[in-house]
C-alpha cells in the first residue's frame, strides 16, 4: 500500500520552481520576449533544454537553434510560454526510469507533441488564452510522479502487473486511493498554478458534457498515447477515456494533426 504520509512525502519533495523560470515566464506573461531572454540565458541547464526541445523534428526547423533570442523570436510569445513551463517538469525527472518502460529523452518528445498539437488546436477553434494553453504541460507532469510512487514499490507492482492484469491506473487507485488528475492537482497547487487551469483540467480528466476544446485534447491525448513509445512504457494506460468521439470530430482533428506533419 501507499499510505498518505508516502504520498505527501513524495509531493512535498518535488522541487519549488526556480526563480530563474519564474521570472522569464513573467516577462514572456509582460509580452518581454528581449528581457525573458536575457534572464534565461543565465541559467545553462535552462538554455539547453529550450534549445533540446525546439530542435526536436516536430518544431520543423531546418538548421539548429541554440540562442534564447532566437529561440524566442522565431516560436513567439504563446509556444515561448508553454515551453518555458514545460521546463518545470525537467526538474522532476528521475535519472532512470524504474517502473515504466521509458527514457527521458521519450517525456520530452511526449511534451514537445503535446505542446504543438494543442497550440494547433487552440488555433483551429480560434482561443487565445495563456493560461489554458499553458495547462497542457501538468498532463504528462503526472506521470512522473506516479514513477515516483511507484519505485519504492516496483517489484510489487510487477507482479500485480503479471499475475493480476492489472492496469497502472487501478493499481493508483487501489493503493493510494488516488487517480491521475488528483495527482495533477497537487503538482498545480505546489507549483502555485491558476485555478482556472486547476478547472479546465477537471473538465478534462472527468466525464460529463464536454466542449470542443476539451474532446480535441483527449484526441490529442488519445493519439499520443496510441504511439509505440507510449504503449510499450505501459503509461497509456491512464488515458482510456471512456467515450466515443464523433466522426466529424475525428476528421477535424486528423485536419489539425496533418497540419502539423
Amino acid at each position: 500500500m501507499l499510505s498518505k504520509s508516502d504520498i505527501d512525502n513524495h509531493l512535498d519533495s518535488i522541487p519549488p520552481i526556480p526563480k530563474t523560470l519564474k521570472d522569464t515566464l513573467f516577462q514572456l506573461n509582460k509580452g518581454d520576449m528581449k528581457k525573458a531572454a536575457e534572464i534565461a540565458a543565465t541559467d545553462r541547464a535552462f538554455v539547453e533544454y529550450l534549445s533540446a526541445i525546439v530542435n526536436k523534428p516536430i518544431f520543423g526547423f531546418r538548421e539548429e537553434i541554440k540562442n534564447v533570442h532566437q529561440i524566442f523570436g522565431i516560436l513567439g510569445l504563446s509556444r515561448s510560454r508553454s515551453i518555458v513551463s514545460s521546463y518545470y517538469m525537467q526538474i522532476m525527472l528521475p535519472k532512470r526510469w524504474e517502473v515504466f518502460d521509458f527514457t527521458n529523452r521519450e517525456f520530452q518528445d511526449l511534451q514537445a507533441n503535446l505542446i504543438i498539437g494543442w497550440g494547433k488546436i487552440l488555433n483551429f477553434l480560434g482561443i487565445k488564452d495563456a493560461e489554458i494553453e499553458q495547462s497542457v504541460v501538468l498532463i504528462p507532469g503526472a506521470l512522473i510522479v506516479c514513477e515516483m510512487l511507484f519505485a519504492d514499490i516496483k517489484d510489487t507492482i510487477a507482479i500485480l502487473r503479471a499475475t493480476k492484469q492489472i492496469g497502472y491506473d487501478e493499481i493508483l487507485s487501489k493503493m493510494s486511493g488516488m487517480n491521475l488528475l488528483d495527482i495533477v492537482l497537487q503538482i498545480s497547487k505546489k507549483w502555485e498554478f491558476s485555478e482556472k487551469i486547476n478547472l479546465f483540467l477537471r473538465e478534462f480528466m472527468q466525464d460529463g458534457k464536454m466542449d470542443k476544446k476539451i474532446i480535441f485534447l483527449r484526441l490529442l491525448v488519445s493519439y499520443e498515447m496510441s504511439k509505440p513509445y507510449a504503449i510499450k512504457s505501459g503509461l497509456n494506460d491512464f488515458f482510456d477515456f471512456p467515450m466515443e468521439f464523433s466522426e466529424d470530430d475525428i476528421l477535424k482533428f486528423n485536419h489539425i494533426m496533418g497540419e502539423m506533419s
